[in-house]
């Protein structure tokens, strides 16, 4: 049985006179995800051991890896007994590792890899072989204590979410949108999300795979806001304009004045999407630019330039994209013109909204009476 978990930061280590910052952050989304408060030292946190509190650790963006670990005495007697009860008793070749915090111990790393080989070797028929072996041991030298484990697991990498700031993201129930979230937790930015529904053209299939969706993503964050908008009044109203073609790009430059005021009234520091540049007409530099316009906030946009195959990828670890890809009716899809206008122009978009006096008057009625707000706690189990 294990002690504790060793928790290894990764790229915060570089963070110097703002390192403090970075590792308290990563410590108290440690504990919401836990329920335990790690340990911290400069380089490392360790927490108490569990398969649980491991399988927790895999939703913690800026861990770099983590190991269960055994604690022992800093004693190089001490060492050499743990080491010979950690060996896998099936393992037939082994390697030894050594990493020596603590440069006052009187053993180098290289000394403390001979004497506890020489005692492997002595008390067991193993071999070494430091490149094709059965098991890697690593001791970790420290002061007080020190730490021996045969297994290391891959963390997150990334930032610890809510050290950027946080987004208000456009989310649908396609493979896209929950990737982006994703990626911009992964850069320490908290996300909360924004969904269009146009009832009774979108089902409540639509709604249940964004619910489903927005849960799963609030599992790496500790939790996450929904607002979602009614927009069928909206909808019926651009649908009335005289350039069919551009109707796309309309409902999407309401959609980014609405985000707008949201997001300003929740103090959020960006909008973000999924939006993947030529993927489809309405993310054409053209229209990313017309549509983009309707917001003085930034837009983050992460997949910008991503191979769809390797969004799918990232869907299928973190798996939205069994949800995504079941079949449902999306407002875009009902709502797109037979020929979209591929390279729109500002001008132009200015004027077919002349032509919808109302637009704006619906748009803050819809966000003052058509919209619902739910709160995502973290569910795992």
């Amino acid at each position: 049985m294990y002690d504790l978990i060793l928790i290894r930061y990764g790229e915060l280590v570089l963070k110097g006179g703002n390192r403090k910052q970075f590792t308290n952050t990563l410590k108290q989304n440690i504990i919401k995800q836990v329920g335990e408060v790690p340990i911290v030292a400069f380089d490392r946190m360790y927490l108490n051991y569990s398969e649980d509190n491991l399988r927790r650790l895999n939703y913690v963006f800026g861990i770099s890896s983590f190991s269960p670990v055994k604690k022992v005495e800093t004693n190089i007697e001490k060492i050499k007994e743990i080491v010979l009860q950690e060996l896998d008793p099936n393992s037939k070749t082994f390697r030894l590792n050594c990493h020596r915090n603590w440069k006052k111990f009187e053993y180098n790393s290289e000394q403390i890899i001979n004497i506890v080989a020489s005692q492997i070797l002595k008390n067991t028929n193993k071999k070494v072989d430091l490149f094709n072996y059965d098991e890697k041991i690593n001791i970790e030298i420290r002061e007080n204590y020190s730490y021996i484990f045969n297994k290391s697991y891959k963390g997150l990498d990334g930032l610890p979410v809510g050290i950027s700031g946080k987004t208000l993201h456009l989310i649908s129930g396609g493979i896209d949108s929950p990737v982006a979230a994703y990626e911009l937790m992964k850069r320490g930015v908290h996300v909360d999300f924004l969904s269009f529904i146009t009832p009774p053209h979108t089902d409540d299939k639509t709604i249940e795979k964004v619910n489903r969706i927005v849960q799963l993503l609030s599992n790496y964050q500790g939790g996450s806001k929904l607002f979602q908008i009614n927009y069928t009044d909206l909808m019926n109203y651009i649908g009335f304009v005289s350039d069919q073609s551009y109707k796309i790009n309309l409902m999407r430059r309401s959609f980014y004045r609405i985000a707008d005021i949201i997001a300003k009234k929740g103090n959020y520091l960006a909008i973000s999407n999924g939006e993947n540049l030529g993927q489809v007409a309405s993310q054409t530099m053209e229209s990313i630019y017309v549509i983009g316009s309707q917001t003085s906030l930034p837009i983050y946009r992460p997949l910008l330039t991503f191979n769809k195959n390797d969004t799918i990828k990232i869907a299928q670890k973190i798996k939205t994209y069994e949800i995504s890809i079941e079949k449902a009716n999306e407002a875009c899809e009902i709502f797109a013109p037979k020929r979209p206008v591929i390279k729109p122009t500002f001008i132009h978009a200015e004027k077919l909204e002349n032509e919808l006096s109302e637009i704006k008057e619906l748009e803050n009625q819809a966000i003052e009476t058509k919209m619902t707000f739910s709160r995502f706690k973290n569910i795992l189990q």
